[in-house]
């Protein structure tokens, strides 16, 4: 038996050759970088699902919050880029575009934003009109983007488009 390997040695079979070892390592390179991008794009995908789920929410939570104060009220006027709503109790509730720092943000006069600071808000529209039952119509419509700043990544910028129609209840 120590002679079958004293052959195999002196025949040259000592180890790898080189083109075993540069194939070799040329699979593992290429298994690792397709490794990376399945990563990376799970990631990207991640982030950009998170972005468009905080623009939902906040353009879905000021529309709501105007909403409830428009339906509620007694009296709505000064319809354009911003509104006044007068409340059954004699308060006066003004919706409007604030600019805070970097960001333009919806808030009301009562000093409550309704969008983050990490959104753009912008072409904030209120649009009034009588309705056939002595009320009122109102049609909320404004953009919000996230990521709009510079340097952001693609997968960080969104824009939204967030509408509705609110009527105010005849009492």
């Amino acid at each position: 038996m120590g002679e079958i390997k004293k052959r195999q040695l002196a025949a040259g079979n000592q180890g790898y050759t080189l083109i075993e070892l540069v194939t070799v390592t040329g699979i593992m390179a290429l298994f690792t970088l397709t490794l990376i991008g399945i990563f990376l794009a799970t990631i990207r995908g991640g982030t950009k699902s998170q972005v468009v789920q905080q623009v939902h929410q906040n353009g879905d939570f000021a529309l709501r919050s105007m909403s409830r104060l428009i339906r509620a009220s007694d009296r709505v006027s000064g319809c354009g880029s911003s509104v006044s709503v007068d409340q059954v109790d004699g308060s006066n509730t003004v919706f409007s575009i604030v600019e805070v720092g970097d960001a333009n943000r919806i808030a009301s006069n009562s000093s409550q934003f309704l969008t983050s600071t990490t959104h753009q808000v912008s072409n904030l529209l209120f649009t009034c009109y009588d309705g056939d039952l002595g009320n009122q119509v109102v049609t909320i419509e404004f953009t919000i983007t996230a990521g709009g700043e510079t340097g952001a990544q693609t997968q960080e910028k969104f824009t939204h488009d967030s509408a509705t129609s609110v009527s105010t209840r005849v009492y």
